[in-house]
């Protein structure tokens, strides 16, 4: 009688090396189909956020009969306050982020710091204020964005050349004039101006701002003449995107007396902090770095997020046309305006928009 053999069953080394093999080509040709969702969903969200500001303006506009300041001052410009001279008459600046937060359910953080009544460095010495100036705020963030959630930017962070000698670009609020406070950060600012001079945002009299904030603005949807359909209410500024640290901006307000004081800096590039200009046009990233800091940028792939001023928002493309040349062109309501991302920003300088989507 033949006695059974006992077989051993099992794969062999080079079954298993087929296996691992084509596991990992799944996972390769998976993973950036994974990676396209979840940028999907962050793009969703972002989109979401600027749909609620542009929501809560238009809100706050049926109430107070016009969109909320771009930031406030007790100190305005005038002939005899000039930028310079500001710098040192008011530490902090309250900014539209605080003065929407009754319209997107923060009601309770707006009654905790009451933006307009007291001035933002006296909040920040107390313990409550404090907490509650650099407690993140979500929807002041978007999702794709790598940096902080308290904005800690600083010229010494900047890849641009001659920063760290110029420090014109801190994002901190202060209690004394000297202590610097990392406050929540924001991706979005408001659409200050078309040019590519903050002396606008801070000075109107030296040239009004052709976007819709500025200092202590009041603009009414009835003063934007081309549509409120055809002109940027906010935009993206991310962190850092294309290995550039450009410091996004601030959720609640800003501080003029962390920056180099002079005419060209101090309040006028503290107030990019909360507000943008068209610049050298979205996600730039030349050589001569210096001044991103005040333009709009994300890092959603090929663009940035846009809230026009009827509650609508729309993914902009790097390559829309933009001119910064100053000649030749139009100078309109206080800048140069003579292409389509100038005109989107521009409320009232009556140009053919042209097709941007």
């Amino acid at each position: 009688m033949l006695k059974s053999r006992l077989v051993r069953k099992g794969f062999t080394l080079v079954e298993l090396l087929v296996v691992i093999a084509i596991i990992g080509i799944l996972v390769g040709l998976l993973l950036p189909a994974v990676q396209a969702a979840r940028e999907a969903a962050r793009r969703m969200q972002c989109s979401n956020n600027l749909k609620q500001f542009g929501l809560a303006a238009q809100n706050y506009h049926d109430a107070l009969k016009s969109l909320p300041s771009g930031f406030i001052t007790n100190h305005p410009a005038s002939a005899f306050n000039t930028p310079a001279m500001m710098n040192v008459t008011q530490r902090g600046h309250w900014s539209w982020g605080a003065l929407i937060l009754p319209y997107i359910e923060q009601t309770s953080l707006y009654n905790t710091i009451n933006p307009g009544q007291t001035e933002m460095d006296v909040v920040l010495l107390t313990p409550i204020g404090l907490a509650a100036l650099t407690t993140a705020l979500p929807s002041f963030s978007c999702p794709s964005d790598p940096g902080p959630q308290q904005n800690n930017f600083n010229e010494a962070l900047s890849d641009a050349p001659g920063n760290a000698a110029a420090p014109w670009y801190n994002r901190f609020a202060t209690s004394n004039g000297t202590d610097r406070i990392a406050i929540a950060k924001s991706n979005y600012v408001m659409s200050g101006c078309s040019s590519v001079s903050t002396t606008p945002l801070v000075w109107p009299q030296f040239g009004p701002a052709t976007g819709v904030g500025w200092l202590n603005s009041r603009c009414r949807l009835s003063e934007i003449t081309d549509g409120t359909s055809n002109t940027i209410l906010f935009g993206e500024r991310a962190f850092r995107f294309n290995n550039l640290t450009v410091g996004a901006g601030n959720a609640l307000g800003f501080s003029s007396t962390v920056n180099t004081p002079g005419t060209s800096s101090g309040i006028k590039a503290a107030a990019t902090a909360v507000l943008g200009l068209a610049y050298n046009g979205i996600n730039w990233s030349a050589t001569n770095r210096i001044h991103q800091p005040r333009g709009y940028s994300s890092n959603h792939t090929g663009g940035a997020m846009f809230a026009l001023n009827d509650g609508s928002v729309h993914f902009i493309s790097n390559n829309i046309d933009y001119n910064q040349q100053t000649i030749p062109g139009v100078l309109t309501n206080g800048a140069w305006i003579d292409s389509t991302f100038e005109r989107l920003i521009g409320k009232a300088d009556g140009g053919v928009l042209g097709e941007w989507q």
